[in-house]
């Protein structure tokens, strides 16, 4: 798919955010050289030359990964000394919940703000930039004020009058995130993540020392929600210190405009994918008792860890790629997904693989036994993640032609099958199952994206089916192994 990102010929226009000709291996630095030969690796991929966009992938994609180890690092040193040392799964459970009542806010009032700036032809544009921070900085207000509004409500239909204060404390994170200035738009628009990096990796190094300062003082929920301010928190000042321009209250009417044209495709698929997705602790925690939830939801953490690098490559790095290509007219993305197609899914299926057969061990290493429960929710949660990477390149193809109706579609398929899965589930089986449907919900959503490579991808349909047809077995032989020698 990248291929034209690799040759250098992609960038036809000499006004280009990146000038063609080729790159002297001297201006690869040390740590970019193993994903060069990463790359190399890929058919399709091992005789082209190292052109400046090439080298920009492979650049933008060593610094996501720095990105991801440092972040999920700092989250895997806090939930493991948290969970072994200070805290128990119930107050795990009353976080998952104040997470999955904020996330709700965030999730269904999404604008794709930064998608859009990415994408836009005026997203270098500083009154286009102002007018999103704008509305970014609107939004997150209304979302405090709503959370307070509502945090009361919330905490009575799960029983829980803990959550209450926690989630109006909570809360101030997402306020903050609104003031989050229009520089780390302007930086994952040109994939010059290195600061964007930094600035993460501050975020969560912040965050992990409140928590467990917070809970060696004091060990209860209340750790985490001060971590995830403090991390909210120094983020935000960061952007603003690195920010190539000052903010501006500039408004362009016109910007303003488009931007929320593009937001409201957005809306109803962020929407309709948190109920989908994160949902699903909404409707877990109400039938689950808080020990249960809160091993669900270290489950979830562990399957994000895993995760987590490929798709912010994927978002950070390929998809500003794909649609400037697109808005250029190159015709080459199609031609060469087979090479990036086949790289994704010898990573799923390996994630596949350590997570079917080793998710009882890692659970007991980290966690420790009182969480023996999240061994087998680790086991189906963590197929369902290797799936959800699996898809994610086929809605990073479909948004950057324009087009997010598949998603809608599939999502709302997704949300029918879990409205009916989960009822049954829970009401004639019980928690297990209840897993078991969650597990296999993305096969909803992939089938709509399916419809749409079919209509403007048809030329890889084969590849993308023989593609999923060998993650599905490799996942189910090994699932059998498995169940035989246990």
């Amino acid at each position: 798919m990248f291929h034209e990102f690799f040759s250098g010929d992609c960038l036809s226009d000499p006004t280009s955010i990146v000038p063609e000709g080729p790159v002297s291996p001297d201006q690869v630095v040390w740590w970019e050289r193993p994903l060069l030969a990463a790359a190399r690796l890929v058919p399709g991929l091992r005789t082209t030359s190292l052109s400046k966009t090439f080298h920009k992938a492979v650049h933008g994609s060593a610094w996501t990964l720095i990105g991801y180890g440092v972040t999920q690092l700092a989250r895997l040193i806090t939930t493991v000394l948290l969970a072994r040392m200070l805290l128990g799964p119930k107050e795990f459970g009353l976080v998952a919940l104040v997470n999955v009542f904020l996330t709700g806010l965030e999730m269904m009032s999404d604008l794709g703000i930064g998608m859009d700036v990415v994408q836009h032809v005026r997203g270098d544009d500083q009154d286009f930039i102002n007018t999103a921070f704008l509305i970014q900085a609107a939004r997150g207000l209304l979302l405090w004020i709503v959370a307070m509004a509502l945090a009361y409500p919330f905490a009575t239909f799960y029983k829980q009058p803990a959550i209450i204060w926690l989630a109006i404390v909570g809360a101030a994170s997402t306020g903050l995130r609104g003031f989050t200035s229009g520089s780390v738009w302007t930086m994952t628009r040109h994939v010059q993540l290195r600061k964007l990096t930094l600035l993460t990796a501050s975020g969560e190094a912040a965050g992990l020392l409140i928590a467990v300062s917070w809970a060696i003082i004091s060990p209860s929920a209340w750790a985490l929600v001060a971590g995830r301010v403090a991390s909210s928190l120094v983020f935000v000042v960061g952007t603003h210190i690195v920010a190539e321009y000052p903010v501006s209250t500039r408004w362009d009417s016109r910007a303003a405009k488009d931007i929320l044209a593009f937001g409201t495709g957005i809306f109803l698929s962020t929407s309709i994918y948190f109920l989908t997705g994160e949902g699903e602790r909404l409707v877990v925690g109400k039938f689950v008792n808080l020990v249960e939830l809160g091993c669900f939801s270290l489950a979830l953490t562990i399957c994000a860890a895993a995760t987590t690098a490929p798709t912010q490559i994927i978002n950070q790095v390929f998809f500003p790629m794909i649609a400037q290509s697109v808005r250029e007219g190159n015709g080459k993305i199609a031609k060469n997904f087979r090479s990036v197609r086949l790289l994704l899914l010898l990573l799923c299926a390996s994630l596949a693989v350590v997570f079917i057969a080793g998710s009882q061990w890692i659970v007991a290493l980290l966690l420790g036994p009182k969480y023996a429960m999240t061994g087998w929710i680790l086991q189906l949660l963590g197929v369902r993640a290797a799936l959800q990477l699996f898809m994610s390149i086929n809605s990073s193809m479909l948004f950057a032609v324009g087009t997010s109706r598949y998603h809608v579609a599939g999502s709302t398929a997704k949300l029918v099958f879990l409205a009916v899965g989960l009822g049954i589930a829970f009401g004639r089986f019980g928690f297990r199952e209840a897993i078991w449907v969650l597990a296999v919900s993305p096969i909803a959503v992939y089938v709509a994206l399916l419809v749409g490579f079919f209509r403007h991808f048809k030329s890889v349909m084969r590849v993308e089916l023989a593609s999923f047809g060998a993650l599905a077995s490799i996942a189910a032989v090994t699932a059998v192994i498995c169940h035989i020698v246990r």
